[in-house]
């Protein structure tokens, strides 16, 4: 029995990244072996084991075989005679199928550390096509490696074609989709993951709201190649609330969502005048939750970037006021005194400070 270190460990390594994880296969060995050695066993559809200190992840080498359609629709085979190239031959790109022996040595049978080299994400074999989870697997490795320039090849762009054209990604369940699609929100350029979704067809076919809607395309183009950050870039870009249900957007992207495109046209239009600003501040809490407001300044100063507006002043005026907020107001002693008379006093100092703001910006 021999135990090789596997997939995007030794990937990660090669690009000088700690792994965040270690999986291992398990070749010319058996479950009662490992279950003898004290691994538990967890995997159900094939045999995958939690290593009794480390509670790593050890799978027996297996093979596979397309039975049915969809990313179930395989059998699996696992026995001591599955060696590590044919178990490494069933992994998706290159970059992750390359394995490590207990001394060191690379095994690397599909030119996996020369598409490291080469920034190159490329399928192992044509069987690639045959699980339709994959494309979204790629786009969000290439959502993750972009920030070390990787690109995906040509011929794997034409797999994905396929894949999309047999209609299997139909069989995908929400909750693998999701799996993958919070994986690459994770990533510092989650945008990369919808530009595979256009480029392979699979927006246009099972997503057309990314396509039917012109600004969206443009708007993930364009912000490619900024440093946005994630949850602001998710937030404005375009899609449309059921879009967020279908697939689960995490909370607090939703709430920035929501907080973007209930205060967007407002702010577009505000008069800069003590009383609309006082209104815009108040409906937003600033006052009260000045992040709020920083939030939104955030978001708002890329939707204008991207529609190439220009308002400095109204944007000088509001982060100068989160400053003030921010100092801490003193509203006075308010105790003893009546709700009716509390409201007053503090919505007075509140717009004495929007005036003094603005004496300072004229």
């Amino acid at each position: 029995m021999k135990i090789y270190l596997v997939g995007g460990a030794i990937r990660d390594k090669l690009l000088g990244i700690v792994p965040k994880e270690k999986d291992w296969v398990v070749v010319g060995g058996s479950a009662s072996e490992l279950l003898n050695l004290g691994y538990k066993q967890v995997g159900k559809q094939f045999p995958v084991f939690l290593h009794p200190e480390t509670s790593e992840e050890y799978a027996l080498a297996r093979l596979e075989k397309k039975i049915e359609k969809g990313h179930k629709g395989f059998a699996f085979e696992t026995h001591t005679g599955v060696t590590l190239d044919q178990d490494l031959s069933r992994r998706d790109i290159s970059i992750n199928a390359i394995a490590e022996s207990s001394d060191g040595k690379l095994i690397d049978p599909y030119n996996g550390i020369q598409d490291i080299e080469n920034r190159i994400i490329r399928h192992v074999s044509n069987a690639f096509a045959e699980d339709p989870l994959r494309i979204y697997r790629v786009a969000r490795f290439y959502a993750t490696l972009s920030e070390h320039n990787f690109k995906i090849h040509e011929s794997t762009y034409e797999l994905m074609r396929e894949i999309v054209k047999s209609g299997e990604m139909e069989q995908l369940s929400k909750e693998r989709l999701w799996m993958e699609l919070s994986k690459a929100f994770n990533t510092k350029t989650p945008w990369r993951f919808f530009e595979v979704l256009i480029k392979t067809n699979a927006a246009k076919t099972y997503y057309p709201e990314i396509i039917d809607n012109d600004l969206i395309q443009k708007k993930i183009e364009y912000f490619s190649d900024s440093d946005i950050e994630k949850d602001i870039f998710l937030s404005i870009i375009g899609f449309s609330v059921n879009f967020l249900e279908l697939f689960g957007f995490p909370k607090k992207t939703v709430n920035l969502y929501f907080l973007f495109n209930e205060f967007i046209t407002k702010f577009v239009s505000l008069q800069l005048n003590e009383e609309s600003i006082l209104e815009f501040t108040n409906s937003l809490d600033a006052f009260r939750r000045p992040e709020r407001l920083k939030i939104f300044l955030k978001q708002a100063l890329y939707f204008f970037e991207f529609h190439k507006m220009q308002d400095s002043k109204k944007f000088s005026i509001f982060l100068e006021l989160i400053k003030v907020i921010e100092d801490k107001i003193e509203y006075g002693d308010l105790s003893n005194k009546r709700v009716e008379d509390i409201k007053k006093n503090i919505e007075n100092i509140n717009l004495n400070i929007i005036k003094l703001v603005l004496s300072k910006k004229e």
